[in-house]
């Protein structure tokens, strides 16, 4: 953008400075005022009646050398004649500055030519000059670009760099979600099969549960019932003792009165015999009291 300004400055620049130098030139062309000859035009009249005033001339002059004081100017109408004079004097100064002007002529017009070449070759140097400066800020922009073409080739290679990095590393994440998806299906079926096995073992716990309930309320019963028949063995076992220690009471009792009968049928049987012998003798009565000695049997008896 800077670059592109101070070009239009110069060329601004340039071309005020060839308006003010063509101006300055027509300037110059215009204080010569020259005045070319027209063959065919008035200024040829002119010169023309130039000639008839100079072939007059003589003619005044032969009609007047009765007086040498006359001189031309002074007659009837004297400054028509030198207004006459004056304009054909003009006209030879005119007719001698020709070549002179055409030379001047010929500079003016080459050198305006010149710098009017001048202004075209600073005008096409400015051109140059600004077509230049574009090509340096197209070249430097060009090389600009060719940096900034590089910079975007490298970051593009950091960013294949930085894609190939993510897809392995995507590629590794899938490989784990996969491993970490087997594992947990696995864990699932292991769960589903823990939860299975936990179900199970809760419902044959459950089951144990009421059987252990069952056996300790069948032993509770069993306990009971064993209290209740230990204290009825208790009780048969007492009986049982009482009635073997009545029964072996009752057969020393019975042993003892056997004894003690026989002891007595003994008794009775000696006493018998004695008394057979004594009968004759004595002729005494034998009591019952006398024949079966009571003191010598003791009865013992057993209470339940």
């Amino acid at each position: 953008m800077k670059i592109l300004l101070v070009f239009l400055v110069y060329v601004t620049l340039t071309y005020c400075g060839k308006a003010k130098k063509q101006i300055h030139d027509q300037q110059v062309v215009d204080s010569y005022e020259f005045e070319y000859v027209d063959h065919g035009g008035p200024a040829l009249s002119l010169i023309d009646s130039n000639g008839h005033y100079v072939e007059a001339a003589p003619v005044v002059a032969a009609s007047g050398h009765r007086s040498s004081l006359i001189r031309p100017g002074y007659s009837v109408g004297g400054p028509l004649a030198s207004i006459a004079k004056g304009a054909a004097d003009q006209a030879n100064t005119q007719l001698n500055q020709q070549p002179v002007a055409a030379g001047q002529a010929a500079y003016v017009a080459k050198n305006t030519l010149a710098q009017a070449a001048a202004q075209s070759a600073a005008t096409a140097a400015a051109a140059l000059a600004g077509k230049q400066i574009i090509v340096m800020g197209l070249e430097q922009q060009s090389r600009d670009a060719q940096v900034a073409v590089d910079g975007e080739k490298q970051q593009l290679q950091q960013a294949q760099r930085a894609a190939t990095a993510a897809r392995n590393a995507a590629q590794q994440a899938m490989h784990q979600v996969q491993v970490i998806t087997t594992a947990l299906n696995a864990a699932q079926a292991t769960a589903e099969h823990a939860a299975q096995a936990a179900a199970e073992a809760a419902a044959e716990l459950a089951a144990q549960t009421t059987m252990v309930g069952q056996a300790k309320a069948r032993a509770e019963t069993i306990a009971e019932q064993l209290a209740a028949a230990r204290l009825d063995f208790e009780t048969t076992q007492a009986a049982a003792q009482k009635a073997a220690n009545a029964a072996q009471t009752a057969q020393s009792n019975a042993a003892a009165a056997a004894a003690h009968a026989a002891n007595t049928a003994a008794a009775a049987a000696t006493a018998s015999h004695s008394a057979s012998l004594h009968a004759a003798t004595a002729d005494e009565p034998i009591s019952l009291a006398n024949t079966l000695p009571v003191d010598t049997f003791h009865y013992k008896s057993y209470h339940l």
